[in-house]
């Protein structure tokens, strides 16, 4: 199959960095640092990139399609100074930036969720915001472009006590070229509003330290009676699907796991190795040390010993 991007080189293994990461590292020249947050298709913020020699540039996306499709624009215009981070930005913004990182941070045209029941998934959130203003260096400016008068709103109610002094005005269709922005531009919107948001003072740090995972091992494992017991509450946790292979004698049970709007869709591993089975995320897949995931760690643990024998010999 034909690859659909020309270099990796600009995405960052996040994953196998130490965190907070350190962008003095990822970038040949230390220059100020722009964050844009869901780049979309990637063609504003390798634009930007061109044009601004002098700063480096962090695009924030979690759909594949759309890294691959930044990653050939910046691959084709030799950009040097952009770097892409796959990643959902409700995580990452808390975990995977240090405080002061950024001089300027940008979002343009995000999901407004305008259905009453949807509204929870909506970013900039006060907490969110809050996160933003500690990873903003002093006097740093986030702003934020939307064609929806109702976020906007909303976002304006969120941006209380978040150390943030907020401007709103209006922005003509054709300022920034992107998909979203042509499309709502044919559609007969001619202006778009723009929130400035200027740090004025600092908000409280968030605790941001990773979260230590504790495994399992138990004696016993009957896989024909293993039935594994979802999560209700704050944290929500589903399991799906349950493969059990008696030769290797391991069991896989797939996971998903919401948090705080941060969903993980991964494997745990139930493996029997010498006198015990083995509790713990799969390798190979794609998952992050949360308080969510340990909570699937734990449900398998006491799923599996409810079906302990009760005679022993």
């Amino acid at each position: 199959m034909k690859a659909r991007y020309i270099s990796l080189k600009p995405l960052v293994d996040w994953r196998r960095k130490r965190r907070p990461l350190d962008f003095s590292d990822l970038f040949s020249e230390c220059r100020p640092v722009v964050l844009e947050i869901g780049f979309g298709n990637g063609e504003y913020l390798g634009r930007r990139a061109a044009v601004e020699r002098s700063k480096n540039f962090v695009g924030l996306e979690r759909e594949w399609q759309s890294v691959w499709r930044a990653l050939r624009y910046i691959a084709r215009n030799e950009l040097s100074n952009v770097r892409i981070i796959k990643a959902d930005a409700r995580w990452a913004i808390f975990r995977l930036f240090g405080e002061h990182t950024f001089s300027e941070i940008y979002s343009l045209f995000p999901c407004p969720w305008p259905k009453e029941r949807h509204k929870r998934h909506r970013l900039f959130s006060k907490k969110f915001l809050q996160r933003l203003n500690n990873i903003l260096e002093p006097g740093g400016r986030l702003w934020i472009v939307t064609d929806d008068g109702d976020y906007a709103k909303w976002v304006i109610e969120q941006s209380q006590s978040t150390g943030f002094k907020v401007d709103q005005s209006a922005v003509p269709a054709g300022t920034y070229g992107t998909k979203y922005e042509n499309k709502w531009a044919k559609a007969g919107l001619k202006f778009f509003c723009l929130l400035t948001f200027c740090k004025e003072y600092e908000c409280p740090n968030f605790d941001v330290k990773e979260y230590t995972l504790q495994t399992h091992r138990i004696v016993h494992f009957n896989p024909d009676e293993f039935r594994p017991i979802p999560v209700r509450g704050q944290i929500v946790v589903d399991f799906k699907d349950c493969l059990f292979d008696p030769q290797q004698q391991r069991c896989l049970v797939r996971a998903v796991v919401v948090e705080d709007e941060f969903v993980q869709d991964f494997w745990i591993e139930i493996r029997k190795h010498e006198a015990n089975w083995h509790i713990r995320p799969a390798s190979g897949c794609s998952w992050i040390p949360t308080l969510g995931l340990q909570k699937a760690l734990d449900a398998i643990r006491d799923s599996c010993l409810r079906n302990i024998p009760t005679n022993r010999s």
